[in-house]
């Protein structure tokens, strides 16, 4: 492999291993290896013209590695490193914008170890999915051979089996969500997915494949939603009866160590009744933050609501 493939295999690991040790958002990593990785080899790029078709052919994936044993056993590490790969500024922007507004609400409502799990495993289906598209393409005559090596790349199909875990879970919870130019607060989790999906659908229908992995998207989002199946149905995660509390609204709250250091707990915690235990403690040691006053049960006397506000 070329050495700067090696460079942005280490920046990947780096990121990942950084977020086990230290209490910080899974999502916002991912967000910034995939820009610092974006903007490594576009700076590449400039200096040394041609450099970057040299690490997409080792790190970029392609339907072919799937069916010769001997290219998957060389390759077989693009199955990751092409989440972190993204051939222009829009593509980056895209993913990156989606995965905060979708991957921070998943990440405090089930904890930062599921959210790695339901997105490294979705991303893997979403690159199967496409693959065997591919393969179909070919094999039914309507595709030629150079279908098969087409580079493979971008974070869009994890992103959207995360869509598709939270769309599982927690349907009736509120996001915001953008629609570019709109950014549009307080939306329901199933009307902010439905519209994503309506979006992806349109495009794929009256715009074409392009060069967009509509498979990839597809299958990752039916991913996510069959690990969360599977996640919920052994108990892993617990789908609460009504909305799940938006715990990022009690960021406001924060005016001391001890209480970031509650509300850490808090994003940190797997388990809904532990969440809401912590929520409980930080409300009962906070004042309102427009008045001043001692809050009762998240309200104050002047019509402040933690929840709500």
């Amino acid at each position: 492999m070329f050495w700067l493939s090696y460079v942005i295999i280490a920046i990947i690991l780096m990121g990942l291993i950084y977020t086990y040790y230290y209490d910080i958002y899974l999502t916002q990593v991912l967000i910034i290896v995939n820009m610092v990785i974006f903007i490594v080899i576009l700076g590449a790029e400039m200096y040394y013209p041609g450099i970057m078709g040299l690490i997409y052919g080792d790190l970029a994936g392609r339907a072919i590695y799937l069916g010769e044993p001997g290219l998957l056993l060389t390759h077989g590490h693009t199955f990751l490193t092409m989440m972190f790969l993204h051939g222009g500024i829009m593509h980056v922007f895209g993913n990156i914008m989606v995965l905060f507004f979708i991957g921070m609400p998943l990440e405090d409502r089930v904890g930062k170890r599921l959210t790695f799990i339901f997105y490294i495993v979705a991303g893997l289906i979403a690159t199967l999915g496409q693959y065997f598209f591919n393969w179909l393409q070919f094999a039914l005559g309507g595709a030629p051979f150079e279908v098969l090596t087409i580079p493979n790349l971008g974070a869009s199909g994890a992103v959207f089996g995360i869509m598709g875990t939270l769309v599982y879970l927690f349907p009736k919870d509120r996001i915001t969500m953008i629609i570019p130019p709109l950014l549009l607060p307080n939306v329901r989790v199933d009307l902010a997915v439905g519209a994503f999906i309506m979006i992806q659908t349109g495009i794929a229908l009256f715009a074409g494949t392009g060069n967009i992995a509509h498979a990839a998207h597809f299958t990752g989002l039916a991913g996510g939603i069959i690990l969360a199946y599977y996640a919920k149905k052994a108990g892993i995660v617990q789908r609460e009866k009504g909305p799940v509390r938006d715990y990022t609204k009690l960021k406001k709250l924060l005016d001391d160590e001890e209480k970031k250091k509650i509300y850490q707990n808090i994003i940190e915690a797997d388990e809904i009744e532990v969440k809401e235990a912590w929520s409980e403690h930080l409300i009962e040691k906070s004042e309102c933050p427009r008045c001043g006053r001692q809050l009762e049960d998240s309200r104050c006397k002047c019509g402040f609501n933690v929840w709500e506000d």
